[in-house]
């Protein structure tokens, strides 16, 4: 079998030095948050750490950054590090990883707080977000001028209707019994379409490596994975693989399992489930971040 070109960039990946850290709005500037963790900074001479670390996002934008120390550990400068938080609006829970490429330069995934990828800077996500509001706006006003032109044909109406000098005005009733049966339709049609659209178990991710699966009550024990994700991104052997919650505060070690019939999480899975919790008819939504490490949405169908 061909072997799956991001599979090697994940193997690459994983023989260089890199470090993660989660955003919250309400803790971003502080020393703490900026830290550098040590197991990354061991790696490096104190040389190396007295100078600017370079952080590249996705889309090829670039920061310099300064490097300092404090008695306990190194950390980036408030300012460089809050002109990057600023320019890409990050606060509301995002996950990045940060991966050394050579000479104190980075690069960095942001992963949003629903395990999606960020693809784009925020300003063209506000472009886009500007333009649909614009086209919704647009849309309105040529239904308004429809219904207005409609009305003439629609039956009889209630409009207050001058003779022309000011005197004698009288009332129509007007009846739009067409157009409101119209509606109801196209609305019936609408929830029809909603209500057809379901999660299937090993959906793959549209933007990064990952899959949506609906849990099971046999899933609590232990967890099918998507042969076609197993295959591409997994190890080929037994492995331990690390699971994060998405506000960064727990992460669990959980044994992935090859077997003929398939690929599982088992050892570790069981505890997951209690303390995430995931329980039966959850959503479970992994995202891919480094080799052996994966990012854990869950919600509610």
């Amino acid at each position: 079998m061909a072997s799956n070109p991001d599979f090697l960039w994940c193997k690459e990946e994983r023989k260089q030095e890199s470090f993660v850290k989660l955003l919250k709005h309400f803790d971003m500037s502080s020393e703490n948050t900026r830290a550098i963790p040590y197991d990354f900074v061991r790696n490096f001479s104190d040389n190396e750490l007295s100078g600017n670390m370079k952080i590249r996002v996705q889309w090829g934008n670039s920061w310099e950054v300064k490097i300092s120390k404090n008695p306990r550990f190194y950390f980036m400068e408030k300012s460089g590090w809050e002109t990057f938080v600023r320019d890409n609006a990050l606060g509301d829970y995002e996950f990045l990883t940060f991966t050394h490429t050579g000479k104190m330069s980075f690069t960095v995934k942001i992963f949003n707080k629903d395990g999606k990828e960020m693809m784009q800077p925020p300003q063209s996500r506000a472009f886009l977000a500007s333009s649909s509001r614009i086209k919704t706006e647009q849309d309105v006003k040529r239904e308004e001028v429809l219904v207005s032109s409609d009305s003439s044909s629609c039956g009889p109406t209630t409009a207050a209707v001058s003779n022309g000098n000011g005197e004698g005005m009288y009332k129509r009733k007007l009846n739009f019994g067409k157009k409101k049966a119209e509606e109801t339709q196209n609305s019936k049609r609408t929830e029809r379409v909603v209500s057809t659209e379901r999660v299937y178990a090993g959906e793959p991710s549209s933007s990064v490596a990952g899959f949506n699966i609906f849990i099971s009550k046999s899933y609590i024990k232990s967890l099918a994975i998507p042969t076609t994700f197993a295959n591409d991104y997994m190890p080929k052997e037994k492995t331990m693989v690390k699971i994060h919650h998405p506000d960064g505060k727990k992460s669990w070690n959980v044994a992935f399992v090859v077997k003929k019939k398939g690929h599982i999480f088992s050892g570790g899975w069981k505890r997951l489930c209690r303390e995430y919790p995931v329980v039966f008819g959850d959503i479970c939504k992994f995202t891919l971040i480094k080799p052996h490490e994966l990012l854990l949405a869950v919600s509610k169908p």
